[in-house]
């Protein structure tokens, strides 16, 4: 078994591609179909999040009227860069492997990481084509033994 990718979170082999998440996702080669990448944005802030910045946005605020604006005028600052840091990290783009793995559509892999998704992209494409090598032989060995019958 030819390994074509080792990797901290996926490993290609010539007829597995194994996604090691929080749940470790396996799908054979010669399964996957339509196979395809996309380039996401990932999502804002959840509703939890949103509330609690929402929170200490009005403490601030609130800060500032019982003690002047003065005194709360650092403390609304700090937490604008705050949220902004945060929002800018959790806008980031991520890339990932689609395709049709047994008549369902999958994410055969996902990053953050525009050097690894692309050594990851790299290396199932060489599989797939891999893969199609071997097809094409094995048709055209079998068309050659129909002939000669």
């Amino acid at each position: 078994m030819r390994t074509y990718y080792r990797g901290p979170d996926a490993v290609i082999t010539d007829t597995h591609f194994v996604w090691q998440t929080s749940s470790m996702r396996i799908f054979a080669i010669d399964d996957l179909e339509d196979v395809r990448l996309e380039r996401t944005v990932a999502a804002g802030p959840s509703g939890a999040e949103f509330a609690l910045w929402l929170g200490l946005f009005v403490l601030a605020v609130a800060a500032g009227l019982k003690f002047g604006v003065a005194a709360a005028l650092p403390v609304v600052a700090a937490l604008v860069v705050v949220v902004l840091i945060a929002l800018r990290k959790r806008a980031g783009h991520a890339w990932e492997i689609r395709a049709r793995y047994r008549a369902e559509e999958v994410t055969v892999y996902s990053s953050f990481d525009p050097r690894v998704f692309n050594q990851v992209t790299r290396a199932l494409r060489r599989t797939i084509e891999r893969r199609s090598f071997r097809h094409s032989r094995r048709a055209a060995a079998g068309r050659h033994l129909v002939h000669q019958g």
